[in-house]
């Protein structure tokens, strides 16, 4: 019976698929590592943010938003901080976003939000829940 891979060959295809799933998971960590660094730099403001088609935008006016790498944020409004959290998953191209104690204005951020279009400076997104019609579009101030 001949044989179909020799122990070499099998031993070549091991070190390549262990490799490219390094490779794979080193993407990542490049991923999350460039929005980490995008998010936590400066601070955002709310261009744009629309709720079952009614523009919300002025409410957010006053608020500046700052992402820390550790998972913390927080919305500057006249002199006060509310504080809240965020995770950023680049692989699903998603922010999820939270104020627990947050006014009723902060509190349309709580979801998960699917960035649709992103820049360095420029981030739009819709909750992944289906059943919420919302846009926001944050930009870097």
């Amino acid at each position: 019976m001949k044989k179909i891979f020799s122990p070499n060959s099998v031993l070549f295809m091991m070190i390549i698929s262990i490799s490219l799933a390094h490779c794979t998971k080193a993407k990542q960590d490049v991923q999350k590592s460039l929005v980490l660094q995008v998010m936590t730099s400066g601070r955002w403001v709310v261009q744009n943010f629309t709720e079952n088609n009614n523009d919300q935008t002025n409410s957010f006016v006053p608020f500046e938003f700052q992402f820390v790498d550790n998972g913390t944020m927080s919305a500057y409004h006249s002199g006060l901080i509310t504080n809240g959290s965020w995770i950023g998953n680049p692989t699903a191209q998603t922010i999820y976003s939270n104020f627990p104690a947050g006014n009723d204005t902060l509190n349309l951020l709580n979801d998960t939000w699917k960035i649709t279009n992103s820049t360095l400076t420029m981030v739009e997104a819709k909750p992944t829940n289906t059943t919420r019609n919302a846009y926001l579009k944050l930009v870097k101030k």
